[in-house]
């Protein structure tokens, strides 16, 4: 690990993009609500927070958001975060990712690794395995094997900086075809942890039925929220 300043050369930064904590998972409107949805998002970007840096071959944790309130979650995470106000002139998650590598490419950062916000069962483990990866693309795929979950790019590489994020539906193919067309070699890899995001009603109720839980009081996170209770009966609502 760098024991340089902030976004020193030769450092791995993972990069996490959320829209906010207010407003998302829209797709869980009709099975939780509001109020469950808001928690829902702010324990698993302490999970995704919480699991990236507990590795140390990661020495910047990124979180690029256009939402004040996320950045400054994030930045209980201590020194090693980046809150990252994302430019309300190109919104939404691709060019969040752009400008995340940006900054890190500016600040010679050699390998930068996106990991959803949304990762209920996301392990320190699970992001070494993908951040210690050697192939200049490393694609962590969901669930399904259709999408892109976690992204590792290596820097060093100038093909990668020009690496067209393609994230959304069908993004496992887009990315693929993407490092194709820059003849960058590509690694899949499917991880448990990394794999699972929950983003739907069937995520969700898959989620409560292996007992699913987060994280009440992370030590690295030391000012997250209790977890509410996740029975069938209680404040998630009925499955």
């Amino acid at each position: 690990m760098s024991r340089h300043g902030v976004g020193s050369r030769g450092e791995s930064v993972v990069v996490i993009p959320i829209r906010g904590l207010v407003g998302g998972k829209t797709r869980l409107a009709g099975a939780v609500s509001d109020e469950v949805r808001r928690t829902l998002t702010r324990q698993m970007l302490d999970r995704v927070l919480a699991a990236a840096l507990a590795v140390r071959e990661i020495d910047r944790v990124v979180v690029v958001s256009p939402d004040p309130a996320t950045l400054a979650r994030a930045a209980t995470g201590g020194p090693r975060v980046v809150p990252l106000h994302q430019d309300p002139i190109t919104p939404g998650h691709n060019p969040a990712l752009a400008q995340a590598r940006e900054w890190a490419a500016d600040r010679g950062a050699a390998a930068m690794l996106v990991l959803s916000g949304d990762l209920p069962f996301l392990v320190a483990d699970d992001v070494r395995a993908i951040a210690v990866g050697d192939a200049p693309v490393v694609l962590g795929t969901d669930h399904h094997g259709t999408g892109t979950n976690a992204l590792r790019l290596d820097l060093t590489d100038a093909r990668a900086t020009r690496f067209p994020f393609r994230f959304g539906a069908g993004s496992r193919l887009a990315h693929e075809a993407a490092a194709a067309g820059l003849g960058l070699p590509l690694t899949t890899v499917t991880i448990p942890g990394i794999a699972f995001d929950l983003d739907t009603v069937a995520d969700w109720r898959h989620f409560l039925s292996t007992g699913g839980d987060l994280p009440a009081a992370d030590p690295i996170l030391p000012s997250a929220e209790p977890v509410l209770a996740t029975g069938a009966d209680g404040l998630w609502g009925r499955s």
